[in-house]
């Protein structure tokens, strides 16, 4: 693969973000792959925040080990990010303002670009800078200006041909400036692509599956999913900004009980909140679709860093045993697939299921095919309409697979009552009040005997409870949810070096097909890859299958891992 990233630096404010992601669009319109990530402070404005875009003629899978081309908008970002630099790496800066202090003129390119004066020059405006300086590490990557300039006409159009014409020049000024010269040249094959990020992603599944409300209280990193659901409330949509997770996740099981697809999101300490309403969905046996991006722990921890340290707790949260579908995507792509196949697994199956993300999925950008939204099938499970059986409903029926008949409320002559205490078959409570009477206590076996039977059923119907051999090997790389991206480009690098790796990932992770899944580990020579310090995937492992995986690459210091990262230490692991 030919690939470079191109780190953009400076302070929360200074449009870093948005200089990276009009990058990203320029890259992608001129038919590269691309792929973004950030790193941020969680404050307003100040600090030390970047945003690196990587750029390649292929498919890309992580945002890339070190720093090819930085752009430098101050003198933090010298500071922060000179260790970073690859090998004749280019440093962009501004003279006037910024020193490249420790940095060996010998081994790397300083750009010295007037970037201030020639933003005051074409525009007035300060912030022009960073166009200026888009302008040129364009030009590094021998990307034409035409790309650039339709994408400036879409975003700013607008706002009238003057902006648009100061964003031209100012890039033109950058790109043609003494000094600045393709050094990196990718090749593209012209065909333009689509960017999203795995929040996104993660929404337009959910639509395109009939979800109409969406309740959350703001938390990153699964804020944006509450962000895409308000900017599409002209489309049929009901997003609720609720005063705390509480009332989020008790909103969408009432949604979903008056027969409303619904779904909230969170991250781990909201989630925190959520689990004993999620219990109450367990045992009044609503269908409830719950997204908890993961980002660094305990408590606040590191809330603008990545983690997936929440698997076992998402498996295990509320009191009580109930039957509960975890999944957790590895791409942007199958963000997609997964939410908009979650809300038929929780309709199937009257249960909640939890889509569990984390900030890395949740906030990168890539390139990607176009998304397959007239595909999505949608399937409500057993929804009656009329009474077929004389006498009251049976809402709770005791059945063979666990699954009982559903309606919705006002249904004529389907009146139930929905408890939160254990129930007969009508919805009739059966609580403490009753200890001790033989008839309840049957009541409770039969009743809970039933819930569980939906396991087995699953487990029986599905085919997605295993894990995925994606790459052949000696060796096996074995992960879950966004860590299998950079563990793909793990595999390519230890094969280019002679190592034969092969990779198995795991995105639905609960229930899971022990003997399945025993079948495909079992004899092979495993290395566990995750995101948190405990191993808790290789937990889930050995708890299902008693299969122990011995050696462990593992990573819990907020930031994400890299193609590059894995292969070093896998490499490590065998010598």
């Amino acid at each position: 693969m030919n690939s470079v990233s191109i780190r953009i630096a400076g302070a929360n404010g200074d449009g870093v973000e948005s200089s990276g992601s009009l990058m990203i669009r320029v890259a992608a319109k001129n038919g590269l792959h691309v792929f973004g990530y950030r790193g941020y402070q969680s404050i307003i404005r100040g600090g030390h925040v970047w945003y690196q875009v990587r750029i390649a003629d292929e498919r890309l899978n992580s945002h890339g080990e070190g720093i090819d081309i930085l752009i430098a908008l101050n003198q933090d970002a010298i500071k922060n990010q000179k260790s970073h630099l690859n090998d004749k790496a280019v440093v962009i800066f501004d003279p006037s303002k910024v020193k490249p202090e420790g940095i060996d003129a010998s081994k790397y390119r300083l750009v010295g670009v007037p970037l201030l004066d020639i933003a005051i020059e074409v525009s007035g405006d300060p912030i022009m800078r960073n166009v200026v300086a888009i302008g040129s590490a364009l030009k590094f990557v021998g990307i034409d200006l035409n790309a650039f300039n339709e994408v400036i006409k879409a975003t700013f159009g607008r706002k009238g041909d003057k902006v648009v014409q100061s964003n031209i020049k100012a890039a033109e000024k950058g790109y043609n400036y003494n000094g600045v010269e393709t050094v990196y040249k990718i090749k593209s094959d012209g065909k333009e692509r689509y960017t999203m990020d795995g929040n996104t992603a993660l929404s337009i599944g959910a639509y395109a599956a009939g979800c109409k409300f969406y309740s959350a209280y703001p938390m990153t990193p699964a804020s944006s999913i509450l962000h895409w659901f308000a900017a599409h409330e002209n489309k049929g949509v009901m997003p609720k900004q609720t005063e705390d997770e509480i009332a989020a996740i008790n909103m969408a099981i009432g949604a979903s009980a008056a027969g409303v697809r619904s779904m909230c999101g969170t991250s781990g300490g909201g989630f925190s909140l959520m689990v004993e309403a999620l219990g109450l969905a367990g045992i009044l046996e609503t269908p409830l679709v719950v997204v908890e991006s993961q980002r660094t722990g305990p408590s606040t921890g590191l809330p603008t860093k990545t983690e997936q340290a929440d698997l076992l707790f998402v498996m295990h949260a509320s009191q009580g045993e109930f039957p509960r579908i975890v999944v957790a995507p590895r791409s942007t792509e199958e963000s997609f697939d997964i939410a908009a196949e979650a809300f038929n697994l929780a309709d199937r199956y009257q249960c909640p299921v939890i889509i569990l993300m984390d900030l890395y999925l949740s906030e990168h950008v890539r390139s990607m095919e176009r998304l397959n939204v007239e595909g999505v099938t949608i399937d409500r499970g057993k929804v009656v309409t009329e009474q077929k059986e004389e006498g009251r409903f049976k809402r709770y029926l005791i059945t063979d697979d666990g699954v009982s008949p559903r309606a919705f409320p006002g249904t004529k002559g389907l009146e139930f009552i929905a408890p939160s205490d254990e129930h007969n078959e009508y919805g009739d409570l059966v609580s403490d009040a009753f200890a001790g009477l033989d008839e309840s206590v049957e009541v409770r076996i039969q009743m809970n005997a039933k819930r569980m039977r939906k396991i087995d059923t699953m487990l029986e119907r599905e085919s997605v409870f295993v894990p995925h051999v994606d790459i052949e090997g000696e060796q096996y790389l074995v992960t879950f949810g966004s860590t299998t991206q950079p563990a793909i480009e793990a595999v390519e690098l230890l094969k280019a070096k002679g190592h034969n790796f092969g990779l198995i990932s795991f995105n639905y992770l609960m229930p899971l097909d022990a003997e399945k899944t025993a079948k495909i580990l079992q004899g092979k020579k495993l290395i566990n890859v995750e995101g948190n310090s405990t191993g808790q995937l290789a937990k889930v492992i050995r708890m299902a299958t008693g299969i122990n995986i011995e050696r462990s690459i593992l990573k819990s210091d907020g930031e994400a891992f890299t193609g590059e990262l894995i292969a070093n230490e896998a490499m490590r692991l065998i010598k």
